[in-house]
Formats: C-alpha cells, sequence, structure tokens
C-alpha cells in the first residue's frame, strides 16, 4: 500500500520517496511517502515487526533501504556530508559495551571522534563539549564510573550525551525507555522534550508506549502492516484509546 504523509508549511529536513524494505521474506513496509519538518518531534510507533527499527536505521543512513530514496536537507542521503548534525542512538546500546573497561566520560568522548580520521586532537574546544554534555545530563559524578556499572537509566543517559556532544540538530533514538524503570523513564522523556523545545533539535524516536511518548512527542507516524497514521499526537492518543483499527499494535 502506498501511504502518502500529508506536507506542510515547513520546510523538510528529511523527505522518504516510495521507501521500501525486504529482508528477502517479503516487503517489511512498501512505496512509503514522508517528511520530518525542522523541530519536530515523531514518535514512531507501531505493531511488533512493522518495521519501526528498520524504517529509522534507514532513515538515520545505517542501513539501506531495498527500494525509495531518502534526502537530507534537499540532497540525496550518499551525498550529505554534514554528519555532525545527525546524532543516533540504537536500541540497547549498552550491551555492546557492558563488559568492556570503559567509563561514562569515555563513552561521552567517542562522539567527539571524526570518522576517517586516525588521529584527533582533543582541545579547549572539546573538552568544553564534554563538561557541558555531562553537565546537560547529570553525569558529572558518574565521569569515571564503568558504563557497565550504571543503572539502565544512567547508561542511556550516558548514551545520549554521547550523541548530543556534537550538538546536532537532528537526533534519532531507538526505545530509548527500554530497560529502565518507570521513574528514570519519565525523567528522560521530559530531558528529551526539553532538547526539542530549547535546543530546537529534530527528534524521531521508536517507541512502543505512545502514552509515555506522548509525553515528549509533538506527532506521530504509526505503521501497521503498511499502513501509516501522521499527525498530530493528540490526535494519535484519541485513534489509540479508542480502539481504531491500525492503532491497535501492543
Amino acid at each position: 500500500m502506498t501511504t502518502n504523509i500529508t506536507k506542510t508549511n515547513l520546510q523538510p529536513i528529511i523527505e522518504a520517496h516510495d521507501l521500501g524494505f525486504d529482508y528477502g521474506a517479503g516487503w517489511v513496509f512498501h512505496k512509503l511517502n514522508l517528511e520530518i519538518t525542522e523541530g519536530d518531534f515523531v514518535a514512531v510507533i507501531g505493531a511488533n515487526g512493522a518495521g519501526k527499527s528498520t524504517l529509522i536505521k534507514m532513515l538515520a543512513h545505517v542501513v539501506p533501504p531495498t527500494a525509495g530514496t531518502i534526502s537530507y536537507y534537499g540532497r540525496p542521503i550518499d551525498e550529505f556530508q554534514d554528519w555532525d548534525k545527525v546524532g543516533y542512538v540504537p536500541q540497547n546500546p549498552a550491551k555492546q559495551q557492558q563488559d568492556f573497561p570503559i567509563s561514562v566520560e569515555e563513552v561521552v568522548k567517542l562522539g567527539l571522534l571524526q570518522p576517517k580520521k586516525l588521529w584527533q586532537r582533543f582541545g579547549s574546544v572539546e573538552k568544553a563539549k564534554l563538561e557541558a554534555a555531562l553537565e546537560t545530563f547529570d553525569l558529572v559524578e558518574l565521569r569515571h564510573r564503568r558504563i557497565g556499572d550504571l543503572s539502565g537509566g544512567q547508561q542511556q543517559r550516558a548514551f545520549l550525551a554521547r550523541a548530543m556532544v556534537k550538538e546536532p540538530k537532528l537526533l534519532f533514538l531507538d526505545e530509548p525507555a527500554t530497560g529502565i524503570d518507570p521513574a528514570a523513564r519519565i525523567a528522560l522523556y521530559d530531558m528529551l522534550r526539553r532538547i526539542n523545545r530549547e535546543q530546537g533539535v529534530t527528534i524521531i524516536m521508536v517507541s512502543h508506549d505512545l502514552d509515555l511518548a506522548a509525553l515528549a512527542a509533538k506527532s506521530a507516524l504509526c505503521i501497521n502492516h503498511g499502513i501509516c497514521f501522521r499527525g498530530d499526537i493528540r490526535e494519535a492518543l484519541k485513534h489509540h484509546h479508542s480502539g481504531q483499527q491500525g492503532f491497535i499494535y501492543k
């Protein structure tokens, strides 16, 4: 099914046309068209296996689409060069470093590394960005702690700090609240809301909990067997709680 997303008067920073992905056993989704405008906070919701994580990986240039095109700021994604503007936090990032003896400060520093550069100078500008990220995400007192020794919420703050240390304007998050307790989830979503509203960072976030996502997000994209809803988060909540077909995804 072709899904067309209603355009707005705002300038899009991401555009996808006829987007599709096939793992080899059939299309996860096909001919999906959407725009993401500057300053939006989009919650990507849908059934398990509907392709939420796949979509965000394609939009973040982590995996290529099987079909269709993606553009950033009006340019094909393969020609886009300014990746410092883009941050990405995958699902359960701490699993990769759980047993590795790396500190919170070192995790955040990794976000300052430039791809394909064998040697980099860590000067006053980089140090200032590191300190600002540690302060913003309440990690100053945890900076020397091993990442594997932290709680789920603390780990997630560390990986958010790593993604945000270069001060990107676009942030992709894949299930950021997974594995953390309810209080930490609410604090995390409040932090994301402030990043979006106060710093103007555009956020595209996969979430399995629409009610929780609504604490921070402005709009929703629902994927369910190729059927997509794109609109205001409050409208999505109405459809979801009314049991409208396409929004029963848990």
